[in-house]
């Protein structure tokens, strides 16, 4: 299976009602493995915020986390494994693997 057929598949498929807007793999040195076609174009210097605060948790708190130019509120995730953003009605949630990053945005529609 590519990674591609993993986000398309599994990452955006839809669960009770619910899917992700967008989702991706992206290597630890920032390269997109596979995305969503609306995946927002991310930057390398977002990569690397966000691979900092893995190594050292609590470091993206004071700044936001930012994705695409859009700046997120860190939320509370797992130290070095989980970082949480919010913003507005939706959010991201990034899962550092051993080699890549998990992206997953979510647009929330209930009140």
């Amino acid at each position: 299976m590519s990674w591609q057929t993993y986000v398309d598949d599994h990452l955006m498929c839809e669960i009770e009602g619910n899917h992700l807007s967008s989702a991706a793999i992206i290597g630890h040195d920032g390269s997109i493995w596979a995305q969503s076609a609306t995946f927002p174009q991310v930057k390398p210097e977002e990569i690397t915020a966000i691979m900092n605060d893995f190594d050292e948790p609590g470091s993206l708190a004071p700044t936001g986390l930012y994705l695409g130019g859009t700046k997120y509120m860190v939320i509370q995730g797992e130290a070095g494994a989980v970082i949480r953003g919010k913003k507005g009605p939706g959010g991201v949630t990034i899962k550092k693997t051993g080699m890549s990053l998990i992206v997953g945005f979510l647009i929330c529609s209930w009140k």
